[in-house]
């Protein structure tokens, strides 16, 4: 056996249930300098699919911010105030207390889905925690439309928040996954514009059923919430998982194919497909032996301390 032959079996190694040998460093290189050598232009011409499929998985992100506008501006709709609050010296009015519990029922189910999100998108992946999402969503709006009470219409918002917590960890993910370098930090970034969209949209749809004077001036807003979800999974089934989750549960071949579906017919899938085997491999060594208290440790504080602010300055500029 010759030279050559020994580099390419030499350090033969399993990566998600899959043996990957030396010989493939090489494409790896190739792969990452290819996508640090875009430009933004560049990398829109050659991944327009990546970056449609991008925005697809925001809409998630628009409900998110969709519905917790919408009771900010129902407090003030006279149906509203009839059918849920009380009369004093002749007004009908929400108490201060139901206005903050309701306004804080979705936040507080949001943190909380946020939180276990990525347990659902390790174990079955970000497009069926996606769509399980969607379908759950447009379950819990079914509370919501019917609620002719504070405390179910509290139930469903804070049912509803555990959901849409997920969509602003898998639109996120999504995007840095199937998109190139140069085009991860503006689409990362949509995510916020996503955020505006959604409060834009709810505040249009309460300006034009506000004046109606019965049910359909809150349950309107509320109905409106299934459009989101009928969109989604009319879409849903065609779009492409992860590359990076599919060969972290081995499935090279649908990895390669997901990655043909993201990129131009000018693109070399093979070299990108090593490069994120490479990156798994790494990512798999780093991790070892590491828990989530490394997060508040050394350098990795700072990294931590980088990232929340970011989120949370966007929580801010959403107020």
């Amino acid at each position: 056996m010759g030279s050559s032959d020994e580099e390419r079996h030499e350090s033969v190694a399993k990566v998600g249930g899959v043996t990957i040998g030396s010989f493939a460093g090489e494409e790896a290189r190739q792969g990452t300098d290819h996508e640090h050598s875009l430009s933004l232009f560049e990398a829109l011409k050659l991944y327009p699919t990546a970056v449609g499929w991008s925005i697809y998985f925001s809409l998630g992100v628009i409900m998110a911010s969709f519905d917790p506008q919408l009771l900010g501006n129902l407090y003030a709709t006279p149906a509203f105030q009839r059918d849920f609050g009380y009369q004093y010296n002749g007004e009908w009015i929400i108490s201060a207390p139901w206005q903050t519990a309701l306004s804080m029922g979705s936040p507080i189910g949001q943190v909380v889905g946020a939180f276990f999100a990525s347990y659902p998108m390790e174990w079955f992946g970000r497009k069926k925690t996606f769509g399980a999402c969607v379908v759950i969503t447009a379950s819990f709006v079914f509370i919501q439309f019917f609620a002719r009470s504070l405390p179910v219409l509290l139930a469903g918002e804070l049912l509803g928040g555990l959901v849409l917590g997920f969509y602003i960890v898998v639109a996120p993910a999504y995007a840095s996954e199937v998109c190139p370098v140069a085009l991860r930090g503006i689409l990362t970034s949509w995510i916020n514009l996503s955020f505006v969209t959604g409060q834009l949209i709810a505040n249009g749809v309460i300006a034009g059923t506000s004046k109606l004077d019965n049910h359909w001036a809150y349950s309107a807003p509320f109905a409106a919430q299934w459009f989101w979800p009928l969109v989604i999974l009319i879409i849903w089934p065609f779009a492409p998982e992860s590359p990076y989750w599919l060969v972290r549960k081995g499935r090279m071949d649908d990895a390669e194919r997901s990655l043909r579906r993201l990129a131009s017919e000018k693109i070399d899938p093979k070299p990108t497909l090593a490069m994120i085997v490479e990156t798994d491999r790494l990512e798999h060594e780093m991790e070892a032996g590491s828990t989530y208290r490394d997060c508040f440790k050394a350098i990795n504080l700072r990294r931590t301390e980088i990232s929340v602010g970011v989120y949370t300055i966007q929580g801010y500029a959403d107020q």
